[in-house]
């Protein structure tokens, strides 16, 4: 215990005058002579020794009655251990959790009315000339400036729910960053006001612990949730015809389980698929949604359910796009070898009504169009210049497909030019046999759904003769076709957004087995089939602030792209970057609410965004205040506390954190106690 003025302590020599008043103030016996017994009845018939102890009784409660009101004017306290420091340079950093969480109530209101209400006061108990720094999860440029009490209360007052989520941590390293820059002898105090959901309460994400933190829980009532947690497609590519298979991922964050209720998939603002799900309390299911593409284009389509009083996260909006044609380019030189595998693959695609093939020849090949094709059909080429393979390798990190029948010749080893270029398996030699193609991966989505039935024996062409390559190399390579000896007969890796598709022989006339088997066309259609780029259906509002336009959309920057909210239809101008990927929006933080948003460009759609909220808020698991407590315990962070009675006015509370616990009130209360001992004692006890 500690006082606050302790000079008021000589005055407990006054505790000498009742000592004093209690020596030279005994009560003598006197003789009385009485002539009748009568006079026996007026005499106080007390013993020496209860006389005593009632003037002792009556000296202890004069000294603690004196000694109490010293006390009181000294004004004792028990030191917190980690008091607000009063400085003129303190900054005082107050973060209000205004996320679609604290829309929840308690039984003193909404939780975000609360912690406004709570800011002002914490605004208000600091003495004026207090420098302020306010904190929300939208993370406003505003908000960087300090502020006087007067200007922080009024930002308080426009304070409005927000679907930002972020970290206490961001919120406690910023001020402590920002700080050190601007005012390096500056002493920081950072109250949170939050319902502190486990999803972002990270207090062992702090660093430089000289700031004193606060926490103030506000402890909403029993929340009930159903909701969307996330939504993906079996196939990231979308074609014409194609089966889609939708996967959604429903959380129930409560005690009550929930049978046959309809989840139901819009698409085009049409209600496309629907299915029933039932999932147990405090558990999660995933359902599927299946449905074919009839029509190309942009698809814009939402998953619903159907839960109150929290919506914000039933609802789960994608988009894609749905390519109406696919084109294909064939490049061919002048060898005989060449125009024989060219043949093979412009009847294959010669009639076709979706799959449309071009035709050049490498010596007059525009170089800058590889981008606009789907696939590219490599047919046994004998060179590549540098300018072709850097263009073909830009344009397949884009999205499209590169597809290499090899040219076997005397010296193939000049395929490792392509090869290396792409970070392929080389070439290491040739194998001159005749082997039969005996192994297909028919586990892999390529082939999955080509052949009815699986035969192990079945009879495949046979090649004649067919390149090695390197074994054991770093590669993402899948091997779909092999010979029996084991050696790779076609292969498929990753490269960017589109894929290399690598054949370990020549389409010529010796392999003509090949172009006439029943392999050969569900081997060179789902390549290009599968050739579409993946594409993300759905963004993330405060994570997915940039998108890169796909090669498809052919942007004129003479007029720049706009981005406008489908339903409203209010648009904004995002930032352009021009990177070797292609074009990307800077779409910052101007997108507030979930929905669809197309992005415009001379008033002609070339793409759409889809944006839902971040489903971190849906998980209603909240730290409670012992909770938080050792948790703070546990991570060991020294200058931090949790403040439990978050309902009294916070002046009250200042006070303890600025000079302790005051005792003074509590020793005016025990002097007028013992006050009234005394009197009590000298009315009731008879002497």
């Amino acid at each position: 215990m500690k006082f606050l003025f302790p000079t008021f302590l000589f005055a407990l020599f006054a505790v000498i005058i009742p000592v004093i008043i209690h020596l030279f103030s005994f009560r003598r016996y006197k003789t009385v002579y009485f002539s009748h017994v009568g006079f026996l009845k007026n005499i106080k018939k007390e013993s020496k020794r209860e006389s005593r102890l009632k003037q002792i009784l009556m000296l202890i409660a004069r000294i603690l009655t004196i000694v109490f009101l010293v006390f009181a004017f000294a004004q004792p306290y028990i030191p917190s251990g980690n008091e607000t420091q009063q400085s003129s340079n303190n900054i005082v950093g107050i973060y209000v959790d205004n996320s679609f969480s604290m829309n929840a109530l308690s039984e003193q209101g909404q939780l975000l009315e609360r912690a406004r209400n709570k800011a002002a006061e914490i605004g208000q108990a600091y003495p004026p000339g207090t420098k302020f720094r306010l904190f929300t999860n939208d993370l406003e440029p505003r908000h960087q400036n300090l502020l006087n009490r007067e200007q922080f209360i009024r930002q308080v007052a426009d304070i409005s729910s927000s679907p930002g989520v972020i970290p206490l941590s961001l919120i406690y390293n910023r001020l402590n960053i920002e700080t050190q820059n601007n005012e390096e002898d500056a002493q920081n105090t950072l109250y949170f006001i939050s319902d502190f959901q486990r999803s972002i309460t990270d207090p062992e994400n702090f660093e430089d612990e000289s700031t004193f933190s606060y926490f103030l829980p506000m402890t909403p009532n029993q929340v009930n949730n159903l909701y969307i947690d996330s939504c993906w497609v079996e196939v990231p590519a979308h074609g014409l015809n194609q089966e889609e298979n939708i996967f959604v991922k429903i959380k129930n964050n409560s005690n009550e389980d929930y049978q046959n209720l309809p989840l139901n998939l819009y698409l085009n603002d049409s209600l496309k698929s629907i299915t029933n799900f039932s999932v147990d309390a405090q558990n999660e299911i995933t359902a599927s949604l299946k449905y074919t593409n009839t029509r190309g284009g942009i698809q814009m389509g939402r998953v619903e359910i159907t839960d109150y009083p929290f919506t914000h996260d039933n609802t789960w909006y994608l988009s894609y796009y749905v390519e109406p044609k696919l084109k294909a380019l064939a490049v061919y030189n002048n060898s005989q070898e060449s125009q024989e595998g060219l043949d093979y693959i412009a009847a294959l695609f010669e009639n076709d009504d979706y799959v449309e093939l071009d035709q050049m020849n490498i010596q007059s090949l525009q170089i800058s169009r590889l981008a606009e094709y789907n696939t590219v059909f490599l047919v046994n080429p004998e060179s590549f210049s540098s300018g072709f393979l850097n263009q073909l390798a830009a344009a397949t990190e884009n999205g499209s497909s590169v597809v290499l029948f090899p040219h076997k010749g005397e010296n193939p080893s000049f395929n490792n030019t392509f090869l290396s270029r792409f970070g392929a398996a080389t070439v290491n030699g040739t194998d001159t046999t005749r082997q039969e193609i005996s192994g297909i991966d028919f586990d892999n989505r390529f082939f999955r759904d080509v052949f009815r039935e699986r035969e192990d024996n079945a009879l495949l062409p046979e090649i004649n003769g067919h390149l090695k390559f390197q074994e054991n190399t770093r590669t993402a390579e899948t091997n779909l076709l092999w010979f029996q000896n084991g050696d790779k007969a076609l292969s498929v890796m990753p490269y960017g957004k589109g894929k290399v598709w690598t054949f370990a022989f020549p389409l010529n006339k010796e392999n003509e087995a090949f172009a006439r088997d029943i392999l050969f066309v569900p081997s060179l259609y789902n390549i290009v089939l599968n050739s579409l780029p993946d594409q993300q259906i759905s963004q993330t509002l405060g994570t997915d602030n940039t998108y890169l336009l796909p090669a498809r959309s052919n942007v004129s920057l003479e007029e720049s792209p706009e981005i406008e909210n489908r339903e409203t239809g209010d648009r904004f101008i995002p930032g352009v970057n021009i990177t070797e990927q292609g074009t990307r929006l800077d779409l910052g933080n101007q997108i507030e609410t979930a929905g669809h948003y197309l992005v415009k460009n001379n008033d002609k759609t070339i793409a759409a965004l889809s944006f839902n909220y971040d489903r971190q808020e849906s998980d209603f698991r909240f730290f409670g205040t012992e909770e938080l407590k050792n948790r703070l315990e546990a991570v060991n962070l020294q200058n931090a506390s949790v403040i439990e009675n978050v309902t009294e006015n916070f002046s009250e509370t200042y006070n303890e954190l600025s000079k302790g616990k005051q005792l003074w009130k509590w020793c005016i209360l025990l002097a007028l106690f013992f006050i009234l001992s005394e009197v009590l004692i000298a009315r009731f006890w008879k002497s």
